[in-house]
């Protein structure tokens, strides 16, 4: 049986003096599974740089387990959202209302013990709070794995997207709060 670290994790929102070179490599490693199939997601391969500019504009969480950041996710409000992806369809809606989240990611070796699961509850959890409509988010179409586990969580297909830095188009998936 698989031990949950769920009910051992702290999360929190990113602080300073925690290490981006470390996030932008725990990102690596989670992602890597996409890249050994074929999927080539920004975060399996994204510099430093370009993990600081993602969580500028958001609120980056971190989950740690013994001291050490295993998991994080990036949620954006409606204005953030519609800020950061203008064109996207979904995440720009006219009345306004969709939050969304990015950049989810567990340590390989801690995947499956509940930590994503509480990450997943806090955007949630804070998309009501601010009275969004919906929480969005992009996932890889061929990753199946992720499509079926969201389908579960309550998420639907509402539009499709293809992201310049991919090779892969994507679901717009929302779920209603």
């Amino acid at each position: 049986m698989t031990e949950r670290l769920s009910n051992k994790v702290r999360i929190r929102l990113l602080e300073p003096d925690d290490s981006l070179a470390h996030l932008t490599g725990m990102l690596h490693r989670a992602y890597k599974q996409h890249m050994e199939r074929g999927i080539q997601a920004l975060a399996a391969f994204q510099p430093e740089e370009v993990t600081r500019r993602r969580i500028s504009d958001g609120e980056c969480s971190v989950a740690l387990y013994m001291g050490k950041i295993v998991g994080t996710i990036m949620f954006k409000t409606p204005e953030q959202t519609s800020r950061a992806w203008p064109a996207v369809p979904w995440f720009d809606r006219p009345e306004g209302n969709v939050a969304s989240f990015s950049q989810f990611a567990v340590e390989p070796e801690h995947q499956g013990k509940g930590i994503g699961m509480e990450l997943l509850k806090l955007v949630e959890t804070r998309a009501a709070a601010i009275g969004a409509a919906e929480l969005a988010l992009s996932t890889p179409e061929p990753a199946d794995w992720l499509v079926s586990m969201y389908q579960r969580h309550g998420y639907r297909e509402v539009a499709r997207w293809h992201w310049n830095e991919t090779n892969y188009d994507s679901l717009i998936m929302s779920k209603s709060m």
